[in-house]
């Protein structure tokens, strides 16, 4: 059977071809990279409708679509490449608690075991413990990427749906991208803090029109509200209709797996619980945040009002809804939600989810709650690649950008 194991990520990938699902068009090419400075031949895999179908054909089809997503990539870039089974390793995170994630790699496994590639190794760090499994200098690294990108992102997302020269936006952050990406092929990341300021006054240079437009926050489950090719791309059709869309973070979830770490540590007895409860603290406050702050600091000539909140005010916000005790995206979705209505000033939240999605049923039969209280919009929207959910958008952009006139 193919390896599964929370293997560390060492200083020499030893030749090997490692993949990285292509759940964010830039988080993932900053991870590739990363794990190319470790000696891997690192690529992002690549999706479309055939490697979606090819998805579907090993699987059950009950499966949330992040699971026949990354399995059928992989298997085409195996039947497309012809690699060796034993050099290839997948990079397959995994997850406890209320959702099947945990169980994608256990499934991929055995899929790849039935094709005859049982040397596949899959590299399957786990958020119990924050993704410590990994060596410590790739994930240090892994999480420099992560903000980067989530930055870079965001930077489109906030000068693309007024820029006067359409395209402008998307050129010259992809020009930045591939800057920060030849970067992240090192280890002494030294420089990469120019170049996204350098990306940063590009995107600041950028004529924009004076319009003002509604600002409409999304949320949901973490591959599916992160992937444009699934999701239809959600934030641009927001854009597309009239608004400006700001997408939760992949850090957050990152932020959030440390943090549950300390909060579960609280809660437990004996000197290793407490120890475990220091170290968590003290990497979450003298490395993650510290270097989050860090690189929205460089930002700040864009970004200076869509920095992030810190994730304990998230999980506090997402704790009226759902105790913290009930581990997963739920409590994010909520809370995050929540924050985008009563601090960043939303006119609307989008929750994006896989058909069949756990926490996105969870979630989206909450959600009405906090329509109530707040009077602001929550569009639920399922994916599995078919039809087009994102035309339920349509009515509600409209409302936003023609409110109804005040009744005399």
């Amino acid at each position: 059977m193919a390896h599964l194991e929370e293997q560390r990520v060492t200083g020499s990938g030893e030749g090997r071809t490692l993949f990285v699902p292509p759940m964010d068009p830039v988080c993932a090419r900053l991870l590739a990279a990363v794990f190319r400075s470790t000696g891997y031949e690192a690529h992002v895999l690549e999706e479309n409708a055939e490697t979606l179908a090819i998805g579907h054909k090993h699987t059950a089809g009950g499966e949330c679509v992040p699971c026949p997503l990354t399995v059928g990539a992989l298997v085409k870039a195996m039947q497309d490449r012809k690699l060796p089974p034993e050099r290839v390793i997948f990079f397959m995170p995994t997850a406890c608690g209320p959702c099947r994630f945990g169980q994608y790699a256990k499934l991929d496994s055995i899929i790849f075991e039935k094709q005859g590639w049982g040397g596949i190794r899959i590299l399957s760090p786990s958020a119990e413990n924050a993704y410590a499994g990994l060596d410590n200098g790739a994930r240090m690294r892994l999480w420099h990427a992560a903000v980067v990108g989530d930055i870079l992102r965001k930077l489109g997302m906030k000068v693309r749906p007024y820029e006067q020269r359409p395209g402008e936006t998307d050129e010259t952050v992809e020009q930045g991208l591939r800057r920060i990406e030849k970067a992240f092929e090192q280890k002494d990341l030294g420089p990469v803090t120019g170049l996204l300021a350098r990306v940063v006054d590009e995107v600041a240079r950028i004529a924009r029109r004076p319009e003002k437009r509604p600002l409409v926050g999304v949320v949901g489950e973490i591959y599916v509200r992160c992937d444009p090719f699934i999701n239809g791309q959600v934030c641009r059709r927001i854009e597309e209709l009239g608004g400006e869309a700001w997408l939760a973070p992949i850090a957050e979830w990152i932020l959030y797996t440390n943090y549950l770490q300390s909060l579960v540590m609280e809660s437990s007895s004996g000197l290793r619980a407490k120890i475990e409860n220091v170290r968590a603290w003290l990497e979450r406050n003298l490395f993650f945040e510290k270097w989050e702050h860090h690189y929205y600091q460089v930002a700040e000539p864009v970004l200076h009002d869509r920095k992030e909140h810190p994730v304990a005010d998230v999980i506090e916000a997402g704790g009226h809804y759902l105790p913290w005790q009930f581990e997963g995206e739920s409590i994010l979705t909520l809370g995050r939600a929540a924050l985008f209505i009563r601090r960043d000033g939303a006119r609307a939240v989008v929750n994006a989810s896989p058909m069949f999605c756990m926490p996105g049923t969870i979630t989206t039969s909450i959600f009405p709650q906090l329509e109530r209280e707040t009077g602001v919009p929550v569009v639920c929207l399922f994916y599995d690649g078919s039809g087009d959910p994102n035309q339920a958008l349509v009515p509600v952009m409209h409302y936003l950008r023609e409110p109804a006139p005040a009744s005399v």
